[in-house]
């Protein structure tokens, strides 16, 4: 298979994030990732998404941008969201410190990034040019699980 990109637009709404997992949780299922690992995805994303519209997001016309990524041995997802004013590069190594440092079990808060480091093969995030973040999680198929 050869690499195919996906696209999706989504209003900055936490309303639209159900869909979005459900379609990816169908991709992934078409791509023949395990239930578990279908779940870890699903998760991953949305906690991916939830931040674009709470810290990524000044209003539902925002919208934040999905740009999926399929081959034989991988799903690439970029979530993308257009920053909020006020609210610059948080996604420095010292600010993602500070987070993971002020995570606390007595908080339902801060969790998110934990999660998606815990969930992903691969991700990372980085300032967009207009002013937002990009957040990429990658998540490598088991292949051996296609022959078993």
């Amino acid at each position: 298979m050869k690499k195919e990109r996906i696209e999706l637009n989504v209003p900055s709404d936490v309303f639209y994030l159900e869909s979005v997992r459900v379609f990816i949780g169908k991709l992934s299922e078409t791509l023949r990732f395990s239930k578990k690992r279908i779940a870890d995805i699903q998760l991953a994303l949305d906690e991916i998404c939830t931040n674009a519209v709470y810290h990524g997001s000044s209003c539902a016309s925002s919208g934040i941008q999905l740009q999926i990524s399929v081959d034989t041995s991988s799903l690439e997802i970029v979530v993308s969201d257009k920053g909020r004013e006020g609210i610059q590069d948080w996604s420095t190594s010292e600010k993602l410190a500070e987070i993971q440092a002020n995570r606390s079990p007595t908080s339902e808060r801060g969790h998110g990034l934990y999660l998606i480091d815990c969930l992903t093969d691969v991700h990372k995030l980085q300032t967009n040019a207009v002013g937002g973040t990009d957040v990429t999680a990658i998540f490598y198929r088991d292949v051996q699980q296609e022959n078993g």
